[in-house]
């Protein structure tokens, strides 16, 4: 990853870094672009929030039925076929 990255490169990069692990590397490239980007730090303050909603909700519904084994293994199905593509 180059050092100066542009806001689309970041976005991905605060989205990746919520799941995984980045890279030295990517790590700097980010809190650099973070750093002198507003409109970075506001997408990534609100994926932040967006976050911590979900799982205040799934909790809340926690004895809700859930998709059933079947439909969630079609869903995972789907999406690794088109990431494959």
């Amino acid at each position: 990853m180059k050092w100066m990255t542009t806001c689309k490169e970041t976005t991905e990069l605060v989205s990746r870094a919520m799941d995984e692990g980045l890279s030295l590397g990517d790590r700097v490239a980010m809190k650099m672009h973070l750093a002198i980007c507003t409109n970075c730090r506001r997408f990534t303050r609100q994926l932040h929030a967006m976050r911590r909603l979900f799982r205040l909700e799934t909790r809340a519904n926690d004895d809700a039925p859930g998709l059933a084994p079947e439909a969630r293994q079609r869903i995972a199905t789907e999406l690794q076929n088109r990431l494959d593509s």
